[in-house]
């Protein structure tokens, strides 16, 4: 089994709303996978090369592995508002994905984090993502170099504030 498929499997295993695993959302969920990894570990879980396009981080990666799998398979639904969506699931003979502990970490934090979600809120914690952000749309996302950058901000941004006795000059 792949790296990819089983951070895939996993999601579709372990994640408590089974219907809300659109093609888009597990993307997307791939991805906050490999941006918190990229922060904690310094690498990516997955091997992707991400990009910043119109509607988001993305890559066809995700969907060909759930296409290419014999755990995973896609089936077609409605949303609800009646229009045609494509969920990702496991099938009922797809093994526990072996994985470390802290990649289960990783992922469950993302479930943990995105489970109470709506899609549009979904939606808003991965463009508010450090690499959406500060990044413009059509490029590549180095994530690991991101994650780099965003540390510092956050260093810089905590030493700022510490160095805030009240007489800052104006």
């Amino acid at each position: 089994m792949s790296d990819l498929e089983s951070l895939v499997l996993y999601f579709c295993k372990h994640y408590p709303h089974k219907d809300e695993l659109s093609k888009a959302r597990l993307t997307k969920m791939v991805y906050l996978a490999d941006w918190r990894s990229a922060i904690t570990e310094r690498k990516q879980l997955s091997d992707l090369r991400w990009t910043f396009n119109h509607y988001g981080p993305y890559v066809d990666d995700v969907v060909e592995a759930a296409e290419l799998s014999r755990f995973l398979r896609i089936r077609e639904t409605t949303n609800m508002y009646g229009s045609r969506k494509e969920v990702v699931e496991a099938t009922v003979d797809a093994p526990e994905p072996s994985l470390s502990g802290n990649e289960r970490l990783i992922l469950d934090h993302v479930i943990q984090e995105t489970q109470r979600l709506g899609f549009n809120d979904f939606i808003k914690l991965v463009y508010s993502t450090y690499p959406i952000v500060t990044r413009a749309r059509y490029h590549t996302l180095d994530l690991v170099e991101l994650a780099g950058e965003y540390e510092e901000l956050q260093a810089n941004l905590a030493h700022d504030a510490s160095m805030d006795n009240g007489f800052r000059p104006a």
